[in-house]
């Protein structure tokens, strides 16, 4: 028998404190959670960014069924399943056979990083072969999943690293399903540059420029978070389609690398995008602290440019009162407890990120 590594034993231990967790009234009154299900009935509630399961790392067959019923018992109706691409660089994930690639500084084979996304792929579809989420290949299917009270995943990359700059791997991926594209992870790859050290300058490549334009043909999101202030403007002026920055913090509340300027949520904004908030527990204290980043982005740019991107199982710690247990509904109960619409709190809930994808898709 093969014996349980580090990340299984992690993954494990997730499941079953998912299964306590959804045993655990919420800390909001039952008289809310009515109002967040009225608000539901109108809006799309996504998550933007996230790792259900640690997929794209751990040694898993699937998505736990756990984990899709804990997304489902918070109202989401979709979520954007990251693969961190760059992964064949950096270590910190699983083999197949169960052995450890710990985190370092590799030198790939050829073909290596586009294997391990295409094998993460295949978990994804095993998951939606096994009956336990659908994919997500165009809004309608979240729709149509949604009302079948399923769960819609949107196969995504965190990182474009797997396409090894060859723009035929794209068309590959989008083959297999991928509908996000996040440009760049924590390396500087062959689209562009990153906010985090190690620092570098410059905007997109000349690769990075055919990825935004093919993703604009194929009708893929495109993802800013991790992108440096070069890479974002770039991407901006060649876009023709909105584009998200899924998740992070803003300089102006806590001036720290994975934080963006007032100007770039402006430029973000102003060019049909989303910014999404991030309840990283190592930046955000708490539920309230992430509504104040919330309320922060509706002044700069108002209420139909901001969303919420979990980086569930991407992270170490979560803002209190959102917690490992993912719970979105205490996003939309704070947001009512301030005052704000039902119409702002379902486009904060997924309704703008949503909306963005239907107008991406037409494109495409």
């Amino acid at each position: 028998m093969r014996s349980i590594d580090h990340s299984t034993m992690l993954a494990c231990i997730a499941s079953l404190a998912l299964v306590a967790c959804e045993k655990e009234a919420p800390t909001f009154p039952p008289e809310t959670d009515i109002r967040i299900r009225a608000i539901h009935e109108h809006f799309v509630f996504a998550d933007m960014h996230a790792h259900p399961s640690r997929f794209h790392r751990a040694d898993v067959e699937s998505i736990a069924a756990e984990e899709i019923e804990n997304y489902r018992s918070r109202h989401m109706d979709v979520v954007v399943a990251n693969i961190s691409s760059d992964m064949a660089y950096s270590g910190g994930y699983t083999n197949r056979d169960g052995s450890r690639v710990e985190r370092g500084q590799y030198r790939p084979e050829p073909g290596k990083a586009f294997e391990l996304a295409a094998d993460r792929m295949a978990r994804l579809q095993s998951t939606f072969d096994g009956g336990l989420a659908v994919p997500a290949l165009g809004p309608d299917d979240v729709l149509r999943a949604r009302e079948r009270g399923v769960l819609a995943i949107i196969p995504a990359l965190e990182g474009a690293d797997a396409l090894e700059g060859d723009i035929d791997n794209l068309t590959r991926l989008h083959a297999m399903g991928l509908r996000l594209i996040q440009l760049v992870h924590f390396r500087a790859n062959e689209l562009g540059h990153i906010q985090t050290y190690p620092y570098s300058p410059g905007g997109l490549t000349e690769f990075g420029r055919r990825v935004v334009e093919e993703a604009n043909r194929l009708g893929l999101v495109i993802d800013l978070a991790h992108a440096n202030t070069e890479t974002i403007m770039d991407t901006l002026e060649l876009s023709t389609d909105p584009v998200i920055f899924s998740h992070g913090g803003l300089k102006a509340i806590e001036d720290a690398d994975r934080a963006l300027s007032d100007d770039e949520v402006q430029a973000i904004a102003a060019h049909g995008g989303i910014v999404g908030i991030w309840p990283n527990g190592s930046a955000v204290k708490d539920v309230a602290a992430m509504v104040d980043l919330i309320e922060h982005v509706i002044a700069l740019a108002g209420p139909d440019h901001v969303g919420i991107g979990s980086d569930l199982r991407g992270m170490s710690s979560y803002a209190e009162g959102f917690g490992p247990e993912a719970e979105f509904r205490a996003i939309a109960a704070e947001m009512l407890a301030r005052g704000h619409t039902a119409d702002v709190v379902g486009k904060v809930m997924g309704g703008n990120f949503f909306r963005l994808w239907q107008q991406v898709a037409e494109t495409g």
